[in-house]
């Protein structure tokens, strides 16, 4: 009964945040009420933060970096988001693709040296394509992303991406406290400059676009569908493909 209480609550709480639809159903365009804060932020992120911050690190980090040393840090840090996922999955009413996800986890904890290796994708039945969070399953609950927000240097996110990474953050918060706080900013700063160096060869898709911004903002709401459904996305002219879905974050 309690966990029925915080869901609703959450789920409540949630909708409230996200307000309005991100498409206007009557003319069908993208909602975007702050896309005048945005574009500065944009403007710092794309022509500051991105070209002489983040870009070469994840340039540094892809070409000299050894390939096993990235992969092995990257399977570590993925391999801590598999109890999120497992949660998440749990609360979606998905008990078999959490079980994946609770599979993975111990087996490439325990054989895998804590997640350097995996080895559990060397199983089809245990192979995954993305994690899963709270933000997505409040996606699958029918709670809309809402509002389009790109913040300085972190990015773009949404009320219900915020919501879901307090979540996130919260549900871990035991973990991260015992280890020591700034090993969570370990992993989430390996996370970052490993999905930017896997883009380094995708920069022509904005760098050609009429409007980046634009073109950037709608990438990331179909990444949020495709996420939410599983892969499953709407086919449109403007939609991107599989892989480069994975790479918008």
């Amino acid at each position: 009964m309690k966990r029925t209480h915080f869901i609703s609550a959450v789920l409540l709480g949630s909708a409230i945040l996200t307000g309005c639809a991100s498409i206007d159903p009557q003319t069908g365009e993208r909602n975007d009420p702050l896309e005048g804060f945005n574009r500065v932020m944009w403007d710092f992120n794309y022509k500051i933060a991105d070209p002489y911050v983040l870009k070469p690190v994840a340039t540094g980090w892809k070409e000299y970096v050894p390939s096993p040393v990235r992969k092995g840090l990257t399977n570590v840090t993925n391999n801590l988001d598999e109890p999120i996922s497992f949660v998440s999955r749990l609360l979606e009413g998905e008990g078999k693709k959490a079980m994946v996800h609770f599979n993975r986890f111990w087996i490439n904890t325990i054989f895998g040296l804590g997640g350097l290796i995996d080895w559990a994708s060397y199983s089809d039945p245990l192979k995954i394509e993305n994690e899963r969070d709270f933000a997505d399953t409040l996606g699958t609950y029918g709670i809309e992303p809402g509002a389009y927000i790109m913040l300085p240097a972190y990015g773009a996110t949404t009320p219900r991406q915020a919501t879901g990474t307090t979540l996130n953050v919260g549900a871990t918060y035991p973990f991260w406290h015992w280890v020591g706080g700034p090993w969570s900013l370990v992993k989430s700063g390996i996370q970052a400059i490993d999905t930017r160096a896997k883009a380094l060869d995708k920069e022509a898709l904005l760098n050609q676009a009429q409007d980046p911004y634009i073109t950037f903002r709608e990438a990331y709401y179909q990444n949020l569908e495709y996420r939410v459904n599983d892969g499953e996305i709407k086919k449109t002219e403007e939609s991107l493909s599989k892989e480069e879905l994975n790479e918008v974050d």
